[in-house]
């Protein structure tokens, strides 16, 4: 199975988690032209993890009509040119996506929840982050306001799954991966 994602840092290390699902999945992901400047974007090693990462426009936008899922967060056209919402939804006329939010949040200040619960509205998004923090509430953290912790990505991951119908990681597995705090603690 052709997995793609397109985002930011959190969907880059999300590969990583995705790919870890089953070995037959195919899991990729691709550098928007807003991070083309960034080291750590073309980069295939990430915080000591192997992601398979597409950074030419072309090969990028040919594995997204290749792929069987895209796991998206929403880009401002501004940001990217080819890979902005309204662009890629014309790539994936006969193709499954899930969107995801872009986590942005600090406890101690409550108009970042109330920035991603208006963006998840107003975008539709499949998998919204905000959820996630009212479920488990100060489970959730971060490493600045950007980077959230292990626990965050092992909860995105299980919304993945319920959608995708997909089997989600054993308990040994989810221990190892909450004690590893790949990518960001």
């Amino acid at each position: 199975m052709k997995i793609t994602l397109l985002g930011n840092c959190q969907t880059k290390a999300l590969t990583w988690y995705i790919q870890q699902l089953n070995s037959k999945f195919d899991a990729q992901w691709v550098c928007i032209e807003m991070l083309d400047s960034s080291k750590w974007a073309h980069n295939p090693s990430f915080n000591g993890k192997d992601i398979p990462v597409i950074t030419d426009i072309k090969k990028g936008i040919s594995r997204i009509k290749a792929s069987d899922l895209v796991i998206f967060q929403h880009i401002k056209p501004q940001s990217s040119p080819h890979f902005n919402y309204k662009k890629l939804k014309s790539y994936l006329t006969k193709i499954e996506s899930i969107s995801i939010s872009s986590m942005y949040y600090n406890i101690e200040h409550p108009e970042y929840l109330s920035g991603m619960i208006r963006r998840a509205k107003k975008l539709n998004i499949d998998i919204p982050a905000h959820k996630i923090i009212k479920k488990y509430g100060s489970k959730i953290t971060m490493q600045q306001e950007n980077h959230p912790h292990v626990f965050y990505f092992l909860e995105l991951v299980r919304e993945i799954c319920a959608k995708t119908d997909w089997d989600y990681y054993s308990e040994e597995q989810y221990n190892q991966y909450l004690k590893e705090g790949y990518p960001f603690g």
